[in-house]
């Protein structure tokens, strides 16, 4: 059974004034101007944005913009009392920009419609939420959604309107329970008395019946739990002997490593003695060579130094041969001279 202090009871029994600071609200109205234009005067660096009044004659500096009375539809869908009763929530938001917010926001005036709509549609959610919220305490049942309704409407129409946006909300909230969707808020109440009566035998029925499913699961789960068990026994087993296996493994890569590095060891070691042989072969390949080298460079050398030997000798026999005929000639010369002066001349001019 439900207890007397129960959800379903509150908001069948419980009064309150939640809602009673917007039962007496005034419908609120807004002053649209489906004529409203916006005049933008551009003239050089000097630019200005007003409403463009009734006797108006357009230069070619003036921009004019049709400020549009936007259509906002909103719905919402909730339950409420474990899907008890569903609770359809529609809102249809007139609006119309201001002076004052088209140049607050006059970049985006060819779209201010979907601007205002984008900016403001997570406040209007907060809104919905917080007048839904009082939605559990279940007095409406007993008085009806007008209240509510009236009190969303003005809160969002305030919202808007202090951000200099005109609007004008209507606001409609239909109420359906389970199996009983002719049943009325604020007008069928006795009646909804007696269906809580009804839902109370049907939950203890469901009551019984959860116990009932929640037993077998219960019986099924302690099943479960042995068969895993077992198989948990099972996978410990089979766990073990994989580990003794992989030790077994693990155990033979190592000494298959050991292996493999004494003979890297060993392989390196005979590569470093036949590195060795070879620098110490090629080494004595090149003093070799340097030696024979040298051997021709001494013997190049001797021959260089016999053949300036010889070719300066020979110069200077030459030399010699030409200083001991200029000598026979001087003396010749001489002797001409004291026996034929003429023909010692002419010599001396040959």
């Amino acid at each position: 059974m439900i207890k007397p202090q129960s959800l379903l009871d509150a908001w069948l029994y419980e009064e309150n004034d939640l809602l009673g600071n917007h039962s007496d609200s005034e419908e609120w109205l807004a002053a649209f101007d489906a004529d409203r234009q916006l005049v933008v005067s551009k003239l050089g660096p000097y630019k200005r944005m007003f409403l463009r009044p009734p006797e108006f004659t357009k230069r070619f500096y003036h921009h004019i913009y049709p400020i549009q009375i936007g259509n906002w539809h909103y719905l919402r869908q909730v339950k409420l009392f474990d899907d008890f009763c569903a609770i359809e929530l529609n809102l249809d938001i007139r609006f119309q920009a201001t002076l004052e917010y088209l140049q607050r926001n006059s970049e985006l005036v060819d779209t201010i419609n979907s601007h205002i709509m984008a900016t403001y549609a997570t406040q209007v959610d907060d809104i919905v939420d917080r007048e839904l919220e009082k939605l559990d305490a279940g007095t409406w049942v007993k008085e009806g959604l007008t209240a509510i309704e009236k009190a969303l409407a003005i809160a969002i129409c305030e919202m808007l309107t202090v951000q200099h946006i005109q609007a004008q909300c209507l606001c409609s909230i239909a109420a359906n329970f389970a199996d009983f969707p002719e049943v009325r808020p604020g007008k069928d109440y006795v009646y909804l008395s007696v269906l809580k009566k009804s839902f109370e035998a049907q939950e203890e029925k469901s009551q019984e019946t959860q116990r009932q499913q929640q037993l077998l699961e219960q019986q099924a789960l302690a099943e479960k739990e042995r068969q895993l068990e077992y198989l948990s026994q099972l996978t410990e087993l089979e766990l073990r002997a994989q580990a003794l296996e992989s030790e077994k493994t693990r155990r033979l890569l190592r000494d298959k490593q050991d292996q493999l590095v004494q003979q890297l060891a060993i392989e390196k070691a005979i590569r470093e003695e036949q590195i060795r042989h070879e620098s110490e072969l090629k080494a004595l390949a090149f003093d070799y060579e340097m030696r024979e080298n040298e051997k021709v460079q001494v013997k190049r050398r001797q021959l260089e130094i016999q053949q300036l030997t010889a070719q300066l000798a020979h110069e200077n026999q030459i030399e010699q041969q030409k200083l001991i005929a200029r000598i026979q000639r001087d003396e010749l010369l001489n002797a001409l001279k004291e026996t034929s002066p003429y023909l010692a001349s002419k010599l001396t001019e040959q």
